[in-house]
Parts: C-alpha cells; structure tokens; sequence
C-alpha cells in the first residue's frame, strides 16, 4: 500500500533536530531532488549564456523564500522515519523582505506565493537563517564533500540551482557560465541532473547539459561536412524482452592494471547479481575477454537460461562470434573456456557501444579496489552506481557519432 507523503516544515528553532533526520537518511535515500520559491516570474531565452545572464541578474538582487528537500532511493520510495507516512522537508528562510527586496513589478509572483502558503510575516520573524542552514549542509555532508555519492535532482533547474549556489557560495553568482558550473562541481559535485517537460527523460543540469549537446551537435556538423558516412545517435541501455536476463560485462585498463566487470538485469532493469574482479598485470583484450568469461560463468551458477550478452569490445565479441578466427588470438584457452560455457547456456554475445554499457564499466573500474587475483559478487547493488542503473531503467540516452554503413 502506498504511504501518503506528508511535509516536515524547517524553521530556525527545529533547523538542528530536522538535519539529524536528514544526515540519518542519506545513506539509504541518496537522490536529492530540490525546488526554491522566489519573488519573481521566470523568463527563458534562446541560448545557455542568454539565460544564464537573465537567471544570474535574478538572483543576485533578490533573496530565496523556500527550499524543499526531496530524498528518495533508487526506486523512487521517500523514507518514512519508521512511521506510516514518507516525509518531504521545506525549509523556510527569513532573507526575503517583502517591504525592501527586489521582487516582480507587477506583483503577481508574491500573490502566487501566498496563494501556495508563504506567509512572509512568519517566514521574516521565524524563518532560517541561511548561513545556518550553509553550516549543516556542511556538517552533513551533503555540500562540499569530494566522496559524496548523492545525486542532485531538480526542475525547472537554472533557478533553483542559482538560489542554491549563492547561499552555499555566499557570494553573488559569477558572471560566466563556466565560472557558475565550477562553483557547481565544488560544492554538489558532478551528478547534478535535471527532468525536463517529459518525466522519462532525464537530461544533464541545463547549462551542462545544453552546453555539451550544443558542442555534440556542432562536432556533427563538422565531422558531417568532411565524412557523410557520421550520424548523431542517441544511445541508452536496453532491457531484454519478457523473461529474459541480459548480461552485460566490461573490461578496464590502468597502467597496466587490469580487471573486469559485469551485472545481470532482468526485463525491467531490475539487479540480479553483479561481479568485480582484479586481474592484476595484463592487456585490454585479456581484460574484456576475462570480463566475458567471469560474467557467463555466473550466468551459469545463477542457472539462467534465457540470457543476452552485450560488450563494447568489439574484438574480443569478434573472436566468441568467430571461432575460427581463434588460431589468430593471444588468448586462446581463455577463448575456448568461454565457448564452452556459451555452449552449455545457448548464448552469443553481441557488441555495444559503450554508452549502452556504463554499469558494466562502472563494476569493472571497482574492480581495482579489490586485492590482486581476488572476485567479489555483488548479489545487492552497491550503492555507488545507484545512478547509473537509474538511467539505464528510465532510458536516459547519451549521444555519440556513429558510422553509417
């Protein structure tokens, strides 16, 4: 049964006690989605600087009213405290001054906001203090922290993320968007997101994101004019049909270092179990086929049947699709315990590009914080990649430059 959602309000006298809450649950509920309320009305322009410049100028002659703090897993469940209810928090400020801030010549925005509950009054006389506020997003971790794994979520976005940055920041926000997306990184980090109009696509912050599609498109362009043989693909992660499992493995390579990665999803991109393991000195191709190898051989003890295989090593799938090519392979015993393993599960593996297999790679980059020789199962998810296997379930794509045959 669904629990109703019920609204933990934040002023300055319970400020504390609420972030105690908060600290307690980010461990298990690491997706943060945000909204602010403030005293005007939103404006767009047509390109990422125009309106940076328009949200920038907002910002910095006005104050926030309003921040609500969403956390959720991975599932999208709220925590619940150990009660029958999920909890939300707004937390309010007293920086606005009805009577001396900046806010909409024309007033509609401050009857709007009363319309949705603000009371001014309250907010002045009993409202947060935002240096406070800055003090325990420090304290828990939540802001400027270069080993935290939340992932920021929020939309519309440029203007709460601008009312977000200027009282971590405590200054008025740069001139620049450059200037504005470090400020980002260094207090949030880089999984800062935004959902746009369509719920299931979930797109990069707006000024990251259209500033990086921008740069995509331009790279098109002119890689179009000199090769008509390029095309701009949107690439995501694909479930398998009903009753299938799909495996996806990954190999990686760090100063000759190597190891391997790989998890088994069911058709609605559910974990079923996950693997990292350190291969110790060895070469990319011995890598990727030791990833394929470790990721059959625990389709085999799973005792799956029905199962698809993907890799973005285009060689090593080459040499499982080819076996008569294996006389040409360094690794041909390697090769040879991976055939007879896609003989007894009735399988060959298919290659994809890399954009369609970043939880593998995610896995498989783990894999160096394991002893040498050593293979960790991971049967629940590890938290850590909580946002790439979001993606992958919501379909979120990434583009790439792809040849046309």
């Amino acid at each position: 049964m669904n629990k109703r959602v019920g609204i933990r309000s934040v002023w300055q006298h319970n400020l504390e006690s609420e972030f105690v809450l908060v600290k307690d649950t980010l461990a298990d509920y690491p997706f943060v989605s945000f909204e602010t309320k403030f005293p005007f009305t939103l404006f767009e322009a047509d390109s990422p600087e125009d309106q940076y410049r328009i949200m920038k100028d907002s910002v910095n002659v006005s104050n926030i009213i309003q921040l609500r703090l969403t956390l959720s897993d991975g599932d999208g469940n709220l925590p619940d405290l150990c009660t029958d209810c999920c909890y939300t928090w707004e937390f309010n400020f007293r920086d606005f001054d009805i009577y001396r801030d900046f806010h909409s010549a024309d007033a509609n925005a401050i009857k709007l906001l009363k319309g949705q509950g603000i009371n001014f009054l309250r907010n002045k006389e009993k409202g947060i203090l935002s240096s406070d506020f800055v003090t325990m997003m420090l304290k828990s971790r939540m802001a400027q922290d270069r080993r935290s794994r939340l992932t920021w979520v929020t939309c519309p976005g440029f203007y709460d993320l601008g009312y977000l940055i200027k009282i971590l920041h405590w200054e008025e926000l740069p001139n620049d968007v450059d200037s504005f997306m470090k400020l980002v990184d260094r207090y949030l980090g880089k999984r800062v997101y935004e959902f746009k109009s369509s719920p299931e696509r979930l797109c990069l912050d707006w000024f990251r994101g259209r500033k990086t599609i921008l740069a995509t498109v331009k790279e098109w362009v002119h890689a179009h004019s000199k090769d008509s043989q390029k095309s701009l693909k949107l690439l995501a992660w694909e479930p398998p049909r009903d009753g299938y499992f799909k495996l996806n493995v990954d190999g990686c390579h760090r100063r000759g270092l190597i190891g391997a990665g790989g998890v088994i999803r069911d058709s609605q991109g559910k974990w079923f179990a996950g693997f990292a393991v350190n291969l110790g000195k060895g070469g990319v191709l011995e890598a990727e086929l030791q990833g394929l190898y470790h990721g059959l051989k625990l389709v085999v003890q799973k005792r799956i049947s029905r199962v698809l295989v993907e890799s973005d090593s285009e060689i090593a799938v080459k040499f499982l699709q080819n076996p008569h090519r294996l006389a040409s392979c360094p690794y041909r015993d390697l090769v040879s315990d991976c055939l007879e393993l896609m003989q007894e599960i009735g399988c060959v593996p298919t290659h994809v590009y890399r954009e369609k297999n970043s939880v593998a790679d995610y896995l498989a980059n783990l894999s160096y914080d394991l002893d040498a020789g050593s293979c960790k199962t991971f049967e629940i998810a590890p938290h850590c990649i909580d946002t790439e296997l979001l993606f992958d379930r919501i379909g979120a794509a990434q583009p790439r430059l792809v040849n046309v045959y």
